[in-house]
């Protein structure tokens, strides 16, 4: 059985380890306003229908902030005075918000073959500089009032902004896109993320489905509460986007005291420990985004590696203890 103390050892380093996570995302992110909490207040809420832009006066008034839009997707906030774009219960249904109490929803499939599909982007503070790894992280969650899941949900990073006929879709190779399957959970949130090495001068993130209908995967889930004479499509919310820009080439430590080295960083199929003496037992932790365990190895040779290559591109990280007391703790990135 598992002590009070070791419980609350074990509760603290993962506190630790996920403030620290937490932190350095938010010191680092490259992206403005990612969980749509700063807005202008429409002028009439009760004419406002979740649009970025409120065209019920003239001249338009901007709702949100630092995002723009393609054909018409839609803001839900919980400080909506009604239910048609209110958090959590919104014409799309029903859902409370991943971070804050806002989030975006985009329509990304439409099964009477319109090529109609919604997107939002935004101009990042610096363009991405080449050569160099970014790494991206959302959320989304299926509208549970839409009859349709989809996979193809994905971030397009780009140097200038393509053109788009109007009610169509926009035709490209995302450079971060959704590995979970079909996205059908209507409860939770779907963590979509990727690392990337930039080309240079991309300035431009947006976010939505980039392929036509037929290259689109799609499972038709149903609903038990369908919005009368609307067509069946997927739909989408959107929330609590991050991008970091992961510069780590290494972690050396061997001439500073500490006494060891990690390598490379990021990684691709393996991670490379190497201690500057082999006389103390050590263990290497490996830790995912949201702090779950997902490797680890007791080291008594000065060199030890760990194959990754069935891990997922993203940001995780690691501990070094030694006699259970945590000595080193950082971040690594793993990209495919």
């Amino acid at each position: 059985m598992l002590s009070l103390s070791r419980y609350l050892r074990i509760v603290k380093q993962f506190t630790v380890l996920l403030f620290l996570f937490k932190n350095t995302l938010l010191s680092q992110n490259l992206i403005r306003n990612g969980s749509f909490g700063n807005y202008n207040t429409p002028i009439n809420w009760n004419f406002w229908s979740g649009d970025f832009i409120g065209y019920y006066v003239n001249p338009a008034d901007t709702i949100m902030i630092d995002w723009k839009q393609y054909n018409s997707p839609d803001f839900f906030t919980s400080a909506c005075t009604h239910t048609f774009s209110g958090v959590p219960v919104n014409i799309f249904g029903s859902s409370y918000a991943k971070a804050n109490n806002e989030y975006v929803g985009i329509s990304v499939f439409q099964a009477n073959n319109l090529e109609y599909k919604e997107y939002i982007y935004q101009q990042l503070s610096l363009p991405l500089q080449m050569g160099k790894i970014y790494c991206l992280n959302f959320y989304v969650s299926k509208a549970d009032r839409k009859e349709y899941a989809v996979k193809n949900i994905g971030a397009y990073f780009c140097p200038t902004l393509p053109s788009i006929v109007s009610n169509m879709y926009i035709n490209a190779i995302p450079q971060v896109v959704n590995t979970n399957g079909f996205i059908s959970d209507t409860t939770q949130w779907t963590e979509i993320q990727g690392c990337f090495t930039a080309n240079g001068g991309e300035q431009y993130i947006i976010i939505g489905n980039f392929n036509s209908n037929v290259n689109t995967d799609t499972l038709y889930t149903g609903t038990n509460n369908p919005i009368p004479s609307d067509p069946q499509y997927a739909y989408y919310y959107i929330d609590d986007i991050t991008l970091i820009d992961q510069t780590t080439v290494g972690v050396n430590e061997l001439n500073n005291g500490s006494g060891f080295e990690v390598y490379p960083n990021p990684a691709r199929d393996e991670i490379n420990f190497k201690f500057a003496n082999s006389t103390e037992k050590r263990k290497v932790e490996l830790y995912d985004a949201i702090g779950e365990l997902v490797l680890t190895s007791d080291i008594l040779t000065q060199n030890t590696s760990f194959k990754t290559h069935h891990l997922q591109s993203g940001v995780y990280f690691y501990r070094i203890l030694v006699k259970d007391k945590v000595i080193k703790t950082d971040k690594i990135v793993i990209i495919k």
